[in-house]
């Protein structure tokens, strides 16, 4: 990897497939903090997958940061952004739709998204305004909507803004956001960016899922890797880069 460039690992995991591991290693050594147990039990039913991807959560992170991880909470950010307990260097970031998750690690702020194709319920103009916009993040060829929508989603969720105060910041949503011609989107879209500090990356994942990941930094080094269905131990994973573990003792 040539000098200047971040590593930065995800992880995709078929939570279905992946589930009896997941629920044996948690089972062994708990990791879930007390407050993500009871979020889980409230959602009833649907927060078994969301229980399930934050144990992978918390395993990929035991990898790079060790066990003193296990059980303690989060910080949350203003604005409710996950980070490490402690300074280790280590920023990460998860998406969940679904029986699938994708999870990051870097040592720069960092966004993932991860959508399955469904339909979508934006105004046309609004669609095209954000269309214009993700199109001008990487490259310009042709994208769809959910394509945009994970770019997007990803640099939102990497500088912890939340996607709605982005599309303030791109003239996509606030007052008098119509004034601003279809053309305009991209520039003030690119040119954000570029002032932010930001690269956007999409991710080669298999139908029927749309990915892309955000990350401070000008040059990437991406790991993609599966989440194992079948895992003895931790042991089982593959070690992470070499360059995320040189700055993440705590």
């Amino acid at each position: 990897m040539s000098a200047g460039t971040e590593p930065v690992e995800v992880w995709l995991v078929d939570l279905a497939r992946a589930a009896p591991s997941l629920a044996a290693a948690e089972a062994a050594h708990p990791r879930l903090s007390t407050d993500e147990l009871d979020r889980a039990a409230a959602m009833g039913e649907s927060g078994e997958d969301w229980r399930l991807s934050r144990i992978a959560l918390r395993i990929v992170l035991e990898r790079v940061v060790g066990s003193q991880l296990r059980e303690q909470p989060f910080r949350l950010s203003s604005r409710g952004k996950p980070a490490l307990p402690w300074d280790a260097g280590i920023e990460f970031s998860l998406s969940h739709t679904g029986q699938y998750a994708l999870i990051a690690v870097a040592r720069k702020a960092v966004g993932v998204d991860l959508e399955q194709v469904r339909p979508v319920r934006f105004p046309p103009d609004r669609q095209q305004a954000m269309l214009d916009a993700a199109r001008a993040l990487v490259g310009s060829g042709p994208i769809d909507f959910l394509q945009a929508w994970v770019r997007l989603e990803a640099w939102a969720k990497a500088r912890g803004s939340g996607v709605g105060a982005l599309l303030h910041d791109i003239s996509i949503r606030g007052p008098g956001w119509e004034a601003h011609t279809a053309q305009n989107f991209g520039a003030i879209a690119a040119e954000r960016l570029r002032a932010e500090g930001f690269t956007i990356q999409d991710l080669d994942l298999p139908a029927p899922f749309h990915g892309a990941i955000a990350i401070n930094a000008s040059r990437v080094h991406l790991h993609l890797r599966h989440f194992p269905a079948h895992m003895g131990s931790i042991d089982d994973l593959e070690a992470p880069p070499a360059a995320l573990l040189a700055k993440s003792a705590g």
